[in-house]
């Protein structure tokens, strides 16, 4: 069996090589229905073999299409990828959160995953991801897992980490009044 794209794949969808994804999908589901059981299109002028074996080619087409155009949108877009999360997973300062979120899905873990290792809540650890004060537990609670959730992702200074991250979380305060 031949698994690479060729123009003939285009053909059966009925759209041109440089088709967009949203009119890729939009086909694929027109040529569907029109070859689907029952089409009122179709219904007697094909036999059941040849509109099974019509739906066969198209949904091979459509694969190999997608496949192909994820593959060319990764790669384009990969760069501006890499250097996104560089820049959010290198700065804890700015926002630990995001970093913390970051590094645990380039680790490939779910927040279920890291809440099973540590013990805590996911929605703790989401909330703490999305640096959502109001819905923080207690600082001392607050500190604990900050600590044990970036020793989960292996992170070198778990300490430092809460400690900026407590510091972000309080209000700036106010000089001057006394």
């Amino acid at each position: 069996m031949n698994d690479t794209l060729n123009n003939n794949d285009y053909k059966i969808l009925g759209v041109e090589p440089g088709a967009d994804e949203k009119e890729i999908a939009r086909s694929y589901h027109r040529m569907k229905a029109i070859y689907s059981e029952g089409s009122l299109s179709t219904y007697s002028l094909l036999a059941d073999d040849e509109r099974r074996e019509m739906l066969d080619k198209i949904e091979k087409a459509y694969m190999r299409i997608t496949r192909d155009y994820s593959r060319s949108k990764a790669s384009e877009d990969n760069a501006h990828l890499e250097i996104e999360l560089a820049n959010a997973a290198s700065n804890p300062d700015e926002s630990p959160g995001r970093y913390l979120r970051t590094l645990r899905e380039n680790l490939g873990l779910t927040l279920k995953e890291v809440s099973t290792r540590t013990k805590i809540r996911s929605t703790h650890l989401e909330n703490i991801e999305l640096e959502k004060y109001s819905q923080l537990p207690a600082t001392v609670y607050l500190r604990g897992f900050i600590i044990e959730f970036a020793r989960a992702l292996s992170i070198e200074n778990p300490e430092g980490l809460a400690s900026r991250y407590l510091d972000l979380m309080q209000p700036p305060e106010e000089e001057g009044e006394d």
